[in-house]
Formats: structure tokens, sequence, C-alpha cells
């Protein structure tokens, strides 16, 4: 069976809430893979005192040789980063200041976050050191939301992907070992980089944990073949934000930037659900090929696309005429069982006798939601809705 399962766990995670001026919504996917490696924080107030308690945090791990690097990550993130000098500064500054942010708060916010970062990794090494089994890493992104700025940290692949009206969407960069400033790093600490892999193995120049890949002697922790630095974006608040994506690289395999933006606005133009159009995303991308776990992260400010009540009645009418045919074609087809015996009934089995009966299958809508239909008839019926 290798590294995958022989079909995809499809049973999602899901949670959501609200708070100041943001809504938020998340799903979580083992999918083909044999273990669930993901984890993640949401807080809607970061901290008890000012300003920290007017900001939210949000982060995605993405775990792989193992789940302890990522689950560690996300229990001890926020209260590293809170401990720091920095931020512990920032207190008295924006205190200062009238409760806002200014210049020196945001780079001691910005150093922060990288002390943290160099911290957490410290405190993984000690919890793997407990466990010989495990030699796990994981990549990380977070995002801090204060009323004037979103400040983003990210180290490895998984990414944030900033949706704004009128103008091109802000993606974080992922950290590649091909990529000319990480092989760099990695060839000057004595490593190679081959089929884009680090030593020909690991897919990530930075990451936290992964320590086969940081004990050079004499090397600081941001000089090793692997980094536990993250690159920081500040960016101002305007009004034309219109959602924030944190996810990992289970998403991004199969949707560039722009992409995912498009789908997420088009579905919230059908639906107000922000679990529905996180679940719609990994369904897509399951849909599309995705072989690893997914995590999404969906914020959505007050610019973000409302309902067009005339596109969810289309879409919700073809969905009704879909569900109904596909229940006529169980009751026809399966009464004497002979189907069933000569092909096991699944998501493709309904597609491909929809597609036999010349149905407009899809009619122009996202394909994803006619297997999510189809497994929804299959589960009403209590027939094994495989992939």
């Amino acid at each position: 069976m290798g590294a995958f399962l022989d079909k995809p766990k499809t049973q999602k995670t899901n949670f959501s809430g609200d708070g100041k001026d943001i809504t938020y919504a998340g799903a979580s996917m083992q999918g083909w893979r044999i273990d669930m490696e993901d984890a993640h924080v949401v807080e809607i107030s970061m901290g008890t005192q000012a300003p920290f308690k007017e900001w939210a945090f949000f982060a995605v791990f993405d775990g792989h040789a193992g789940c302890v690097a990522a689950e560690q990550s996300a229990e001890h993130i926020l209260k590293t980063l809170l401990e720091t000098k920095e931020f512990m500064e920032v207190v008295s500054i924006v205190g200062e200041n009238g409760g806002k942010l200014n210049e020196k708060a945001t780079g001691l916010l910005e150093q922060g976050m990288k002390t943290g970062f160099l911290t957490l990794d410290q405190i993984i090494k000690e919890r793997l050191a407990m466990r010989d089994t495990d030699r796990s890493g994981c990549t990380a992104v977070c995002a801090i939301l204060t009323p004037t700025h979103i400040i983003i940290a990210n180290l490895g692949d998984s990414r944030a992907v900033l949706s704004r009206a009128g103008e091109a969407s802000f993606g974080t960069e992922d950290h590649k070992p091909y990529l000319d400033k990480e092989r760099n790093r990695i060839v000057e600490a004595g490593g190679s980089v081959m089929i884009q892999r680090i030593n020909g193995s690991l897919a990530v120049s930075r990451a936290l944990g992964d320590f086969d890949y940081k004990s050079v002697p004499g090397l600081c922790p941001t000089k090793q073949l692997v980094s536990c630095e993250p690159d920081i974006y500040v960016l101002e608040r305007k009004t034309v934000e219109q959602f924030l994506v944190l996810a990992c690289d289970g998403i991004y395999d199969v949707m560039e930037n722009e992409e995912l933006c498009n789908f997420v606005q088009g579905r919230l133009q059908v639906s107000d659900d922000l679990v529905d159009v996180c679940n719609q995303v990994l369904d897509s991308c399951l849909h599309r090929g995705s072989r690893d776990n997914m995590t999404i992260i969906l914020i959505r400010f007050p610019n973000a696309p409302k309902v067009d009540e005339e596109k969810r009645a289309i879409e919700e009418a073809w969905a009704a005429a879909t569900k109904e045919k596909i229940e006529e074609i169980l009751k026809e087809e399966l009464q004497s069982a002979k189907e069933m015996k000569e092909e096991p009934v699944s998501i493709s089995w309904v597609i491909r006798r929809l597609a036999a009966r010349g149905e407009d299958i899809e009619n122009g809508l996202a394909p994803h939601r006619l297997r999510a239909i189809s497994a929804q008839v299959l589960a009403e019926q209590n027939m094994p809705c495989d992939h």
C-alpha cells in the first residue's frame, strides 16, 4: 500500500466562528495518506491583554514523516510568540500609541515571529527526543489579524493567499530547495539538491523539526540545510481585502493562487456557509488529483463577494435535478442487484451511468459538486460510496 491508502478518507473535520469584523471557517481531510499529519490553530483573541485581545491568530501546520512536529507546533506556537521580548515590548508601544500599530511595533512583531519560531523549534526538538521513532518535521503558515494590519509568517510550502477586489491577489513564497537563495544555503552547509530535494530526499528547505538536516557543527539554526527562520509579510489592511486563505500544499499542488481565489469567489456567490465553501475546496482538490492531507482556513472580510440569489437558484435547481436522476438510476438498475455483481457501486459508477444516459452532468458548474451529490445519495441509501 506504500504511502497511500487504497481509497481516500474523505470525512472532514470542520470549525467556524466569528469576531471583530471577520468570519472564518476551516476544514481538514486525511485524503489518500495513511495518517493525518496536519494541525491548525484558531484563536479569535490571541491573548488576554491589550492589544492582543483585539487581535486574531490563525495557523496551519503540515507535518511530514510523522505528526509530532505539527502537533507540538500547534500546541506551543501562540504561547511561544507571546512570551518573546519583542511581543512583550509591543504591548507598551501600542499602548503609548493609542492602541494602534506603528512602524516600530510592526518591526518588533516581525522580529518576534522569527524569534518565536527559533524557540518553538527547540521545544519541538525536546519533544522529539522523547520519541526515538519520530523524526518528523512540518511546514507552517500563520497570520495575525489586527484592525489595521495582517502579519503573516511562512515557513516551507504551506501558503497564505489574500484575495483583493480589483487587484491581484497576494501570496507567500514557498521555500523550495531548488530556489537560488535556498540552494546556496544548502550547498554551503554541505548538502546538495537532487531531483529538487535536499540530498534527494526532503522537498522543503525550511521547516520546524527535521533535525536530521540541522546537525552541521558550527552552523547556527538559520544556516543549516533546513532553516527554521520564516519569511514575514506585513500588509496594511484596506477596504479591498475579500478573504484570506491559509492552506497546506495538498491544496496548492492542484490549484494555483488565482485559481483558488476564483474558486472561492465563485462559491461565495452561491453560498454564505463558509464551512461548505471550505469543504468544496477540499472536494475539488481531491477530484483534481491531490494525494496529500488537506487543511484550509478561510477568513472572510467585510468586502467579500455576497451571495447572488439568481446564481444560487440556478445551482440549487441543478443539484436537485441531478439528485433525482441519480436516485432513478439506483432504483432502476440495481433492483436485481445484477449491476452490483458486475461492478461495485461507487461515485465513479454513478457518474458513468449518468454520462451513458446523455445527461448534461456538469452544466458548467464545478465538477466536484457532482461527486458530492453522488456520495450524498449513496450514503442516504446506505450504499458504499467509494471514490
